[in-house]
């Protein structure tokens, strides 16, 4: 939506006003025109006071319970989804799912749109456990209205999976899609490396193991995309999910118009030849025997002063099978590195090793650096 069309809705709405009046039905369907161009057009503070207006309006005409009332509700919910406000949004997608299925069924798609939403903002929220709770019931009945292999039925189940897999619950990922929920953590990696090649976002924050990847991508000032704030991307055949945040909503700020291309390629640039040499040390150690998880290491970040540096967690691989995974590191082109002294956990001895790979010699690849502050993964995490 460009600035023109709100400007030309803007004034749309003002004519109806002065010549009809505030609350006339012309007027509130044209107010509700423009909340939802705001709304498209990121302008989301006055998207919020035009729907507030125009819900006003339809409730005086039609009624609180009246499908128009309700769409206007709905789409209010949405804006306050994004701006973050969760329990104002909850409230109000919540009042509508009630509303529709007081009049047209709990198992109307309407209906069921309503219960998505709320299911939205509770994942967005970070309730994840809440989601779990209530997402079996809600698969129940897009099977029940949509049928058990319509595409609506599928990506319900993959939301479902998604909420999962973020708990850890690898199991019930399986039982959820019917098939194996693992990859091999080489082609996840080099996912990530196109994704991250393919936005130039600045990847503050990445997990990622033979289950998936979760990444955290910030916007600044030389992203290859439009995406913004609140986005999500995801690739269903390697597990992949990312959400896109702004730099005002990480723990230190930096500045949105520094251009932060050139860290995010170093790191896609680590991330596919890592990929690669995992993918080598999956077939050398045999089916299942490479339980890692490969983290960004950002204790330093936003500050850039330091090189970023990749994470290999291991802590659940026997010490033969490291040390067979070490063998295949160790063929790995690199720039000498220090070699951090061997440690020893409650898991037993784990010493690690740095590389720089030559494909991006900024970016360090450890298999300890950082461990130590972070728990040792679940067997079924890893």
């Amino acid at each position: 939506m460009t600035d023109r069309s709100v400007n030309e809705l803007r004034a749309r709405v003002a004519q109806l006003e002065a010549s009809q009046g505030p609350r006339e039905l012309e007027t509130t369907a044209a107010r509700h025109d423009l909340a939802g161009a705001l709304h498209e057009s990121g302008q989301l503070i006055e998207a919020v006071e035009q729907y507030a207006l125009a819900w006003d309006g339809f409730a005086r005409r039609f009624g609180s319970s009246h499908l128009f009332t309700l769409t206007c509700l709905n789409n209010f919910a949405l804006v306050l989804r994004d701006l973050r406000r969760w329990d104002e949004a909850l409230n109000l997608f919540g009042q509508v799912h009630t509303e529709r299925a007081a009049s047209l069924g709990s198992a109307h798609p309407l209906t069921l749109n309503a219960a998505n939403n709320f299911l939205s903002v509770l994942v967005r929220k970070g309730d994840l456990a809440a989601a779990a709770e209530e997402y079996p019931a809600f698969v129940d009945a897009c099977e029940h209205t949509f049928g058990p292999e319509d595409g609506t039925t599928q990506a319900v189940r993959r939301d479902y999976a998604d909420v999962l897999r973020r708990l850890g619950w690898h199991e019930e990922v399986v039982r959820v899609l019917g098939t194996s929920a693992m990859w091999p953590v080489g082609q996840v990696l080099i996912g990530c490396a196109r994704l991250l090649r393919y936005t130039g976002l600045f990847p503050v924050a990445m997990t990622a193991s033979r289950y998936g990847a979760e990444l955290t991508l910030s916007l600044h000032g030389g992203a290859r995309t439009d995406l913004g704030a609140g986005r999500e991307l995801r690739d269903d055949d390697l597990g992949i999910r990312c959400a896109v945040v702004a730099p005002r909503d990480l723990p230190e700020p930096y500045d949105p118009a520094e251009d932060l291309r050139t860290t995010a390629d170093q790191v896609a640039d680590a991330l596919g030849a890592l990929g690669e040499h995992l993918a080598e040390a999956d077939r050398e150690l045999g089916e299942g025997r490479l339980r890692v998880r490969v983290l960004v290491h950002h204790a330093h970040w936003p500050r850039l002063s330091a090189p970023p540096s990749l994470t290999v967690d291991r802590r659940l691989m026997s010490a033969r099978d490291r040390t067979r995974h070490d063998r295949v590191m160790r063929s790995t082109p690199h720039h000498p590195a220090p070699e951090p002294a061997g440690r020893r956990g409650l898991l037993g001895s784990r010493g690690g090793f740095s590389v720089r790979l030559t494909s991006a010699p900024h970016v360090t690849v450890s298999t300890a650096i950082g461990l130590d502050a972070l728990p040792p993964p679940s067997p079924a995490g890893a």
